[in-house]
């Protein structure tokens, strides 16, 4: 089963989040975390396939988080919400392992749908989900 795990403080962002996907993406089963300590642990019993994390955590820098669960994961693809869309967020999002920087204030359910269906045709390609 195709898995995804939401990792943001901001409630409503992530309730939106889930229902974009969970209504055009009914099978995929998504859980959601407020923290980074909450989504380290929710990554002990559910293994997702993507990972949406907020760059700005309560408890952690979302890159740090994404160079963390890479290491124990290197499987799961990372998408980071950012709000700043400059070169220098994008090497460190890409030292830190994320393969994903999406601009929090541009993006739109078409986006993540469209992020979403690719990963979820490349796992499907690659025998998975």
């Amino acid at each position: 089963m195709f898995r995804i795990l939401i990792i943001d403080p901001n409630t409503p962002f992530r309730e939106s989040l889930r229902k974009i996907i969970h209504d055009r993406f009914p099978r995929i089963e998504i859980q959601e975390a407020a923290a980074a300590d909450e989504g380290l642990r929710r990554l002990n019993t559910f293994t997702p396939l993507l990972v949406f994390i907020d760059i700005y955590l309560p408890d952690r820098n979302g890159l740090d988080l994404a160079k963390k669960i890479k290491a124990s994961h290197p499987e799961i693809i990372i998408a980071i919400f950012t709000r700043y869309d400059s070169p220098e967020y994008q090497t460190a999002a890409n030292d830190s392992g994320v393969e994903h920087l999406i601009p929090k204030d541009d993006w739109s359910g078409v986006d993540i749908l469209a992020l979403v269906e690719s990963i979820l045709d490349k796992s499907k390609m690659k025998g998975g989900a």
